[in-house]
This record gives C-alpha cells, sequence and structure tokens, in this order.
C-alpha cells in the first residue's frame, strides 16, 4: 500500500497555500514528496467553498483590499491581473458586476484600491495563477496527487489513515488554454495513507435541526457549500415558473443572510419579484457597515497606551481596553469602526496577546476571543444598504425567535420555533452560523472522528501549539483551531500565514 508523506484535505486557500510554499521550502530536497490533496467537489478548485467561482458567485469580501495579504494586494494591483479579473466576469454576464463597476470607477481610476471590496471569486483567479507557477516548475520536488472524494473519519496510529464513506477517484491538474483542466484516472481509492496530514477546511456546516426529511429540494441547510446566493435565486426562479409569490425563510441573520440582499434587492425592487421574507434569529444584532470617517487616522487612543499595553497580564483586560476605547471614541465622535481599523493597522491586538501567559492565552483562545469578534464584525456595506432598502418597503419582518423544528407538510416546508409559533415557506435557507465543535455530530463525520482522536478542544475549537498541530500526525492552520486568528486578522490572512507557520514545521519533520 502506497503511504503519502502528506495528505492535505481542502484544495482552497489552505490547500493551494501548503502546495506553493512546500515548493519553494523543499527544493533543496534531494527525495521528492509524495503528497495527496483531497477535496470532495471539482467545482470547490481553485479557491474552495468560499472564494471558487462556482460558490462563492455574487458574494463580496467583507473587508476591503488593504486589510487582505500582501501577496494578494501585490497582485492585484498589477494591471496585468485585475485586467484577468475582469476579463473572467465580462464573459460572464450572469455574475452581474455592471454596477459594482460604475459604483466603485472612481476608486479604481484614483489608485484608491486599497479601499475597494472585491467579489470572492477574484481571488481564485489569484489561486490560479500560484496553482499555474506550481505546475510550470520542472524542478519541483513534489509528487502530487489529487482525489476528489468526501473525507468521512480518521484513524491515526503511526500514520494517519484517510477513509472516504464512498471512494477516493484519482485525478491530475494541467494548465491548457489558460485553464485548470482536470483528468481522471483509472484508480479508486477507499482509504489513504499519509505520514502528515493537514486539514484545510473551512466554516463548518449549521448544527441540524430536527426535521421529518432526509431531504428537500428546497431547504438549504448549508447555504454557502450547496453555491450561496446563487443557489438560492436558482430556487426562487424555478418556484416563481409556477407561483405568483415566493416565502423566502432564513434562520439566522448574520454573515450568510446579509450576503443575500443585494442580489435580492435587485430581484425585488428592480426585477418586481414577489418575494416575501422572514427572518427568525434569537438576537437582533448583526453584522456593521464597514464606514470610515474622513479625518479617523488623526483620532490618539487614551486607553491603548504603550505603557498600558506592556502591563498587561490578563486576558480579560484587552477586551476592557477594547470597549474603553470605543466608549471613549463616541464622545469624540468617531466611530467604533475607525478605532478598529486603527487597531488593526497598528497591530495593537498582536501587541496585547504578545504580554499574556500560556496559560491567558489558552483562556483569551477559549473565551475573550469570541467576545472581541462579536463586538468588532464588520461588513461590505452594499449588503447593509439594500437590508435596509428592503426593510424600508417593508420587504423583510424579522422575527426574534429560535427555530427548533422543521417540517415537510404537503408542497410547505413548516418552522417550529422555541416560543411555539408555527411559520411556513416555499424556501428556507439556514444561515445560522457553523455547530461549534462541542456539538458536533452527524453535521460532520470527519471532525466527530478527529474529535476521538485528540480530546483538547472546546466551544471555539481544537486546542492546537503554536505551529497549530493537535496530534503527533495532524496539522489545523484553519478555522477550526482555537489559536488560528488571536490578532483578529481577516480570515484569509491569518489562514495564509498559518499555512506557511505549518509547511516551515512539516519540512523539518518529513
Amino acid at each position: 500500500m502506497l503511504t503519502y508523506d502528506l495528505a492535505v484535505i481542502g484544495f482552497g486557500v489552505i490547500g493551494t497555500e501548503t502546495l506553493c510554499s512546500l515548493d519553494k521550502l523543499s527544493s533543496k530536497r534531494k527525495k521528492k514528496l509524495n503528497i495527496a490533496i483531497i477535496d470532495k467537489d471539482l467545482k470547490n478548485i481553485p479557491g474552495g467553498v468560499a472564494y471558487s467561482p462556482h460558490k462563492s458567485k455574487y458574494g463580496f469580501f467583507n473587508n476591503p483590499l488593504r486589510l487582505s495579504h500582501p501577496n494578494f494586494i501585490k497582485w492585484i494591483k498589477k494591471p496585468i491581473n485585475f485586467k484577468k479579473c475582469c476579463n473572467f466576469f465580462e464573459k460572464n454576464k450572469s455574475y452581474d458586476l455592471n454596477n459594482w463597476v460604475t459604483k466603485n470607477k472612481d476608486l479604481i481610476s484614483n489608485k484608491k484600491i486599497l479601499e475597494l471590496y472585491f467579489p470572492r471569486f477574484f481571488y481564485s483567479i489569484y489561486l490560479k495563477d500560484k496553482i499555474f507557477d506550481l505546475i510550470s516548475n520542472r524542478k519541483s520536488n513534489l509528487q502530487i496527487d489529487l482525489f476528489i472524494g468526501n473525507a468521512s473519519s480518521l484513524i491515526e496510529n503511526k500514520s494517519t489513515i484517510i477513509k472516504s464513506n464512498s471512494f477516493f477517484n484519482k485525478y491530475s491538474f494541467i494548465k491548457k488554454n489558460n485553464e485548470l483542466k482536470f483528468i481522471k484516472r483509472n484508480l479508486k481509492l477507499k482509504s489513504i495513507t499519509t505520514k502528515k496530514i493537514i486539514l484545510g477546511l473551512g466554516l463548518l456546516p449549521p448544527k441540524i435541526i430536527n426535521t421529518n426529511f432526509k431531504k428537500n429540494k428546497n431547504y438549504i441547510w448549508d447555504f454557502y457549500s450547496e453555491g450561496g446566493t446563487q443557489n438560492l435565486v436558482k430556487k426562487i426562479d424555478k418556484l416563481k415558473s409556477h407561483k405568483d409569490k415566493v416565502n423566502l425563510v432564513f434562520i439566522g441573520n448574520k454573515a450568510g443572510f446579509l450576503e443575500t440582499m443585494q442580489k435580492l434587492e435587485q430581484l425585488i425592487n428592480l426585477k418586481k419579484k414577489n418575494i416575501c421574507i422572514h427572518c427568525i434569529a434569537p438576537r437582533i444584532d448583526s453584522l456593521q457597515k464597514a464606514i470610515l470617517s474622513k479625518n479617523y487616522s488623526k483620532y490618539k487612543f487614551n486607553y491603548f497606551l504603550d505603557n498600558k499595553i506592556e502591563n498587561i497580564k490578563n486576558s480579560k483586560e484587552i477586551l476592557s481596553l477594547i470597549k474603553k476605547e470605543f466608549n471613549f471614541s463616541k464622545k469624540k465622535g468617531y466611530s467604533k469602526y475607525d478605532i478598529w481599523t486603527l487597531i488593526l493597522k497598528k497591530k495593537i491586538l498582536s501587541r496585547c496577546y504578545a504580554r499574556l501567559s500560556n496559560k491567558e492565552k489558552l483562556i483569551y483562545n477559549s473565551k475573550i476571543f469570541s467576545k472581541i469578534r462579536n463586538i468588532t464584525r464588520y461588513t461590505y456595506p452594499e449588503t447593509i444598504n439594500a437590508k435596509e432598502k428592503l426593510e424600508k418597503f417593508n420587504k423583510i419582518k424579522f422575527i426574534f425567535d429560535k427555530v427548533m423544528i422543521v417540517k415537510q407538510i404537503k408542497n410547505k416546508i413548516k418552522i417550529i420555533t422555541e416560543k411555539n409559533k408555527v411559520y411556513s415557506g416555499d424556501i428556507i435557507s439556514n444561515v445560522a452560523g457553523p455547530v461549534n465543535i462541542l456539538d458536533v455530530q452527524e453535521e460532520s463525520s470527519l471532525i466527530y472522528s478527529l474529535k476521538n482522536i485528540t480530546k483538547k478542544y472546546n466551544k471555539s475549537g481544537f486546542v492546537s501549539n503554536k505551529d497549530f498541530k493537535i496530534s503527533k500526525n495532524i496539522f489545523i492552520p484553519g478555522v477550526i483551531s482555537n489559536n488560528f486568528n488571536p490578532a483578529r486578522l481577516t480570515i484569509i490572512k491569518a489562514i495564509t500565514n498559518n499555512a506557511f507557520k505549518v509547511v516551515k514545521k512539516l519540512i523539518k519533520e518529513i
């Protein structure tokens, strides 16, 4: 049986960055590294669920370009690369980006590109270029086998066995006519054995809600992996072909919900589609608009001063200082986003985190980080503007309750809430956010098996060391590691940096 030196589950950002970093850092090795890279869907490549053109259509980054990874910023500022992105959507009119270009033409033309909120699929074009560089390296020490299939469980002994609940089908990938092409090979495996493994997974799906059906074509359980806004719009269009009115119900009111708002506002207000929207969530709070004041850079910190940062010992102090700074800045006429932008720009969280003991870092990662995240979640303003337009014209009704049961009764889907209210919908979209690690069971058999390998995990993720290692063979540089991003960088920046750290460690171990 062939044993790989390394297996990477997920050919998104982490998978691509891992291969490219390995290609660079292993160049002096005499022996080739045999690598298996696994993804469950060819349509995820390149970019994964979050950034691939197929899964992220109509989706935008939550942050402007200035907060992205420096390598991506450098890449997209080159006219030839920006033109590649524009050529893609010009050839694919269904991406509907003419309005985006019109609204942002000043930012594009006068070199204020750093303030642009880009469509997420632009990142897949950047990753595709990185894969092309990998393919073209004739001196590469990497032997890469691509497998498409669902990694359903892990067994760790001296090596790690990755099992599939069906088969892993082998593919190779080549550059042809400036596109990434996949060639199916005549090999199927039930399992793959590897010495080391990197889990390059993104967000977990929502917690499974009690239902009386296994699958319903108009119940979207995992919004992003099932195709995001594009998938939702297709379902609406199909229903509209034989219905005068479509009742759409969202479970949850944060990132996934807001992502749909621009397209839904366009369908309702411009194309006059009769769509009734209900949103059921236990809390009113959602993401906030990322809008800077013109004079934000003139703000002087009152609490995040050098002497206070140097004396931080308790992780709770970091949260306290953020809240105090927010309150002080409001009195001075600044917004929270102004202050948060300066905190990130000056890398203040990184400095504060570095002052903590290992014990306090664990507390920060498991308890404090999520509290900081909850009060510092900002997003592309246009999504909230679209939501506010729909609210203004009474096209959305918010219901503050918790969904407990989803049932199919004849052609309707019924929702029963914690307050024992019953609502019906033609389409139900669950955007409640990822299930936490403690509760994972049927939502992800892979994560469930990982919980049997390491008992070190909590609500915020698996506990890993500074190299994102959670067991003798397994590394997790992504969002399901509870210390993946203590400095609250953008996710794409954090996981890119983390993948490089993991590769530096792996080179010494393989």
